[in-house]
């Protein structure tokens, strides 16, 4: 019995040698914080530890001095950073002041970061990561991947630092191409499996006079449309590139967060990888609840790894 084939071409231009980890020193971040150490271990890379102090931090009644929050924060960076996690992991840790997403913004650009880990549930500035609005920013401004360890995920990335089941939901456009390079990266270690999806929204049938609720006409669409996708997918990848096993292909009929949380369970997914375009208006459309990346990052019971074009 031969052994499964590798990648035979050059692999993309990815990798996570610099990854910055986002932190308010929450039991939230405690967990995003384990996923950077076994990432770190897994692809030999520096963390850096970034703690950012919000200005509506200060208007609490009664509010601390400036110079004892400093300390405080100040404090607790550098005990995170003493962990023993992070023995033999190159590691720095920076304190600042600001907005959150324009603070993380600039330590990115400075530090050449290749990946953002961060929580999506916290207190202090990454409390908004709850309601979508920083997060949303950073998952859709920031020029490198971004893995979110939202508030339903039970358990952490073993210390291998590999996934074993990822699932990668596309939409064949710019940022689900961009996306399926680090779902090639990722996917290319031994027993790991990739599961390529794409969710098709509720849409009326076409042709005039089609009844929606005609059984046999949605299963003969459903079942032609299948098909057509499932050869899009199929071509996605070049014929050279093999990966430890075998590809599977689904397509789901359902709206599109509620399709992509309801596969990555079904199938035991421990990583889901999508696309995220980027907007001029990120902000308003963070508040909005149907944003499928705010969908899936909340509901999901695994890691999601977002990638902007």
């Amino acid at each position: 019995m031969t052994s499964p084939a590798v990648l035979t071409e050059p692999q993309p231009a990815v990798s996570f040698k610099n990854i910055l980890l986002a932190t308010d020193f929450s039991a939230a971040s405690e967990k995003a914080f384990l996923y950077a150490v076994a990432m770190a271990r897994r692809h030999s890379s520096k963390i850096t530890l970034v703690h950012v102090i919000p200005p509506e931090s200060i208007s609490i009644v009664p509010a601390p001095s400036a110079e004892w929050q400093g300390y405080e924060e100040k404090r607790q960076l550098e005990s995170l950073g003493r962990r023993s996690e992070l023995n033999q992991i190159p590691h720095e840790a920076i304190l600042r002041a600001g907005s959150v997403g324009s603070v993380l913004f600039s330590v990115i650009r400075e530090q050449e970061i290749d990946l953002v880990i961060l929580a999506t549930h916290g207190r202090s500035g990454l409390k908004k990561l709850v309601l979508g609005s920083v997060a949303e920013e950073v998952v859709r401004r920031a020029e490198c991947p971004v893995l979110t360890v939202g508030p339903h995920i039970d358990t952490t990335l073993g210390t291998s630092g590999a996934f074993s089941r990822i699932l990668f939901a596309t939409d064949f456009h710019t940022a689900s191409t961009k996306a399926l390079d680090y779902a090639v990266f990722l996917a290319n270690e031994p027993e790991t499996k990739l599961i390529l999806l794409h969710v098709m929204p509720p849409t009326a049938l076409p042709g005039p006079g089609k009844s929606f609720y005609h059984e046999q006409t949605i299963n003969a669409w459903q079942a032609n449309v299948k098909t057509t996708i499932r050869e899009k997918m199929q071509n996605l990848l070049p014929p050279a590139v093999r990966l430890w096993s075998e590809l599977e292909y689904v397509v789901s009929f359902d709206f599109i967060g509620d399709g992509i949380v309801k596969e990555a369970a079904a199938r035991r997914a421990d990583l889901i990888i999508a696309g995220a375009k980027r907007t001029a208006f990120v902000k308003a459309f963070a508040h909005t609840l149907g944003g499928v990346s705010y969908e899936v990052i909340r509901r999901a019971k695994c890691p999601v790894l977002t990638v902007s074009a």
